[in-house]
């Protein structure tokens, strides 16, 4: 089972993202929220396989809240979602922080067989 924590300002996504998700036998939603700041808080305390990360969150921006998981809870593979392209310095960052994975927000099975294939802690 690939426990995930969903990241997203948009609650609307987040539900609908969760609903997907859930509906699949080997992913449970451990937590929800759409503040980044408290993503990191979250991600400590939960101690999920999988952050599901927006790239466009207010207040600092994905790759933050991102690194901000990654610090509280070591071991966390982060996916980042995102409805736009991103820059070239954006990619790169992701890759220096290690994310596992950048997809399109639009597709929810994109994002379940990213979740798929990570090997639980």
């Amino acid at each position: 089972m690939t426990r995930v924590l969903l990241v997203d300002d948009d609650a609307n996504y987040r539900r609908a993202l969760a609903s997907f998700l859930e509906a699949s036998f080997d992913i449970r939603i451990v937590g929800e929220t759409g503040n980044g700041a408290e993503a990191a808080a979250l991600a400590g305390s939960l101690r999920p396989d999988a952050a599901v990360v927006d790239l466009a969150m207010p207040g600092g921006g994905g790759l933050e809240v991102a690194e901000g998981i990654l610090e509280a809870a070591p071991g966390t593979a982060v996916v980042v979602v995102t409805g736009v392209e991103g820059s070239e310095d954006d990619r790169r960052r992701a890759d220096e922080l290690g994310v596992a994975a950048w997809l399109p927000k639009g597709d929810p099975l994109q994002v379940e067989n990213a979740l798929r294939s990570l090997a639980p802690r």
